[in-house]
């Protein structure tokens, strides 16, 4: 499964959002989200991943930051987790319109999945 540009777009436009909303609350989670978006933009899903939970440990229960390792999760396979880590960020950000449309496109896949149903190309294709 190889995620296509969409997905890596999305993780860099809710990082910097996260960055700038951030303010000096957080301390190091901007470097880790900045370093976590160049990976995943390189394809290093679990260095992205790695950089995303040392964000989420710095500024623990950010949306955009869950969404962030639940999109590192899904590339890297490991689906249940992925399922209940965008469930948090809803919890979190119920009305966040990037992470609702990441959420129902990883649903319908995990759904198909979860059937035994292979879809074309697997869950990174659709974005």
């Amino acid at each position: 499964m190889r995620p296509t540009s969409g997905l890596v777009v999305g993780i860099l436009v809710l990082a910097l959002a996260g960055c700038a909303s951030s303010g000096a609350a957080g301390g190091g989670a901007d470097d880790q989200l900045r370093l976590g978006a160049k990976a995943a933009e390189r394809g290093y899903w679990q260095e992205a991943l790695f950089r995303f939970q040392r964000a989420d440990q710095a500024r623990p229960n950010s949306a955009e930051i869950l969404n962030n390792v639940a999109v590192a999760l899904e590339a890297l396979g490991r689906y249940d987790e992925a399922l209940s880590t965008y469930k948090k960020a809803l919890e979190v950000a119920p009305k966040n319109t990037v992470i609702r449309r990441n959420y129902a496109r990883f649903a319908e896949f995990f759904t198909s999945y979860a059937r035994g149903v292979k879809p074309k190309g697997g869950a990174g294709e659709s974005r």
